[in-house]
């Protein structure tokens, strides 16, 4: 064996036994073992926001629609406050519009409405 081949040989040992060092250093059972451990970390609560937003114009049916829109844009907005805070996983619930008439123009002009839409917003701390 010349020089040539024994600086080869020492190379390929060396990467060989530093390939196998994770696995000899962790020891048997080392990997099922830390996939398997429960975790100990307390379970933050759900954190929640009512969120609100408000249209007004003619036509019930126009207004319930910019009342949703708005509340959409309401809701986009709260989310980013709460996961500021952390947050994740978000659920919408008891999602609302309802409409009242505002502002009666009498005549030719008609009722203007007035639509608020509500929805509670949670998310998993």
């Amino acid at each position: 064996m010349n020089n040539r081949e024994a600086r080869t040989m020492q190379r390929f040992a060396l990467i060989a036994a530093l390939a196998a060092l994770p696995f000899l250093t962790a020891g048997p059972g080392a990997a099922a073992a830390a996939k398997t451990k429960p975790s100990n970390a307390p379970v933050k609560p759900e954190t929640c926001e009512t969120v609100s937003a408000l249209a007004t114009g003619f036509g019930k049916e126009k207004v319930t629609v910019f009342a949703s829109g708005n509340l959409d844009l309401a809701i986009d907005q709260a989310k980013n406050r709460l996961a500021e805070r952390g947050a994740k996983g978000f659920t919408l619930r008891q999602r609302n519009v309802a409409c009242a008439y505002y502002i009666d123009f009498g005549g030719a002009i008609g009722r203007e409405h007035k639509c608020t839409a509500t929805a509670q917003l949670c998310g998993k701390g």
